[in-house]
């Protein structure tokens, strides 16, 4: 019995020893943050030879173009008396996260003058470097609207680059 008090008693002294030689430290981290609403406007389809679709920027190219010639890919060519026209679609779309806005408005504008003579529009309006033209006020996140897309270009115009840029805008409603 004694021996068993004795084994005990080291026992009991030896846990004690490494409980008290134990060194611990702790720390904390705080975490800070908001979660933002977002929206993401892609571009998903555009007439001419394009690259860049289901991004923000994509990049259509017309090759060359005239009155008596062809249209370019995905587009139809419309004769008249005094200018032509190239018509095709341009597929945009806008999805959303962490937004309870049920729908979207969207509007494009020129990136720069157009060329003289030449006529761009959207949906029926025209388009210009300096307002934005209201698409549609209604949009719905996550479907891809399809709007108009003209180039009218003067008989009288030079004959020269009409490069541009239509800038999107998609702002929640």
């Amino acid at each position: 019995m004694k021996r068993m008090f004795v084994v005990s008693a080291a026992v009991v002294m030896l846990a004690f020893a490494s409980a008290a030689s134990a060194a611990t430290s702790s720390g904390t981290l705080t975490v800070t943050g908001t979660v933002e609403s977002s929206v993401s406007l892609t571009v998903e389809s555009a007439g001419g030879t394009t690259s860049g679709t289901g991004t923000a920027a994509a990049t259509s190219d017309l090759g060359n173009i005239s009155k008596y010639g062809s249209a370019p890919t995905g587009f139809t060519l419309a004769r008249g008396a005094s200018n032509w026209t190239i018509s095709s679609t341009v597929g945009v779309q806008v999805d959303k996260a962490n937004l309870t806005s049920t729908d979207y408005t969207l509007t494009a504008q020129l990136g720069s003058a157009p060329a003289s003579g030449v006529t761009w529009k959207l949906n029926g309006s025209t388009l210009s470097d300096s307002s934005a033209t209201t698409l549609t006020s209604t949009g719905t996140y996550g479907s891809t609207g399809s709007y108009s897309w003209d180039i009218v270009v003067a008989d009288s115009a030079a004959a020269a680059a009409i490069d541009n840029t239509i800038n999107f805008t998609a702002t929640s409603n």
